[in-house]
């Protein structure tokens, strides 16, 4: 089956899997990708797919590698659709949320406010990562380790006041974009539009994916984000 949509859809996810490849290269885990999906070998970190498929993945050849792996391992199990064109239920999935991926070019990105920081060392992204938790991203393990600062394709950002960060997001450079992700703080404030601003510097200029839903969408589009196409996660519980 062919590709649907918009196709920077396919810029967007591949994105999102240099993301995944940072974040698992980072914490020691196994994958394998290739063309048309992301395919966690070990169990993936919180807030992590086991499976992570490029929209133009053709749908039955997904359905067979799905049932397949639940065939092996009856554990826990999801799925980034990164198009929505699958039906799961009838495997016994359900639906964990829907989103919209998204983009915004250079020109349409407002400028960055102050009294922003790059984190740069262990304490501080620790740190970070804590504010992340607590600002409705909980965790029962470490994510984002020391490793990941190593990797000059990511950089993540917080503003802080003297008691935490009150904000943060990550980007991740690709060869055709920046990806904006783990955004933190009020949406409907100037954190979403600084965000932008920062993860384009990050990437020279780079248009910025991201994905998003509710409230959050709503501030991204206001802040010059264009609506590319849907996406779906799905997981299968016990």
């Amino acid at each position: 089956m062919g590709e649907r949509g918009d196709p920077r859809i396919a810029l967007a996810w591949e994105n999102n899997a240099d993301l995944y490849e940072i974040v698992f290269n980072a914490n020691g885990l196994r994958y394998w990708r290739e063309e048309r999906a992301f395919v966690a070998m070990d169990p993936p970190p919180p807030y992590y797919s086991d499976l992570s498929l490029l929209p133009r993945a053709d749908t039955s050849d997904a359905l067979d590698a799905i049932r397949t792996r639940l065939t092996r391992n009856p554990d826990p199990f999801s799925v980034k659709d990164g198009n929505n064109r699958l039906d799961l239920a009838p495997l016994g999935f359900r639906v964990l949320f829907d989103a919209s991926w998204v983009r915004a070019d250079a020109d349409a990105i407002s400028h960055a406010d102050e009294g922003w920081m790059r984190i740069e060392t262990s304490p501080a992204l620790e740190h970070w990562e804590t504010a992340w938790n607590r600002g409705g991203s909980p965790a029962d393990r470490r994510i984002f380790v020391p490793d990941i600062l190593n990797d000059p394709r990511i950089a993540i950002f917080g503003r802080a006041d003297g008691e935490g960060f009150l904000a943060g997001f990550i980007a991740n450079r690709s060869s055709d974009c920046v990806g904006l992700s783990n955004l933190f703080g009020r949406p409907d404030s100037e954190v979403i539009a600084t965000a932008a601003a920062l993860s384009s510097d990050f990437g020279d200029g780079l248009p910025v994916v991201s994905y998003s839903s509710g409230d959050e969408l709503t501030a991204m589009m206001r802040y010059g984000f264009q609506e590319l196409g849907p996406l779906r996660i799905w997981i299968k519980d016990l």
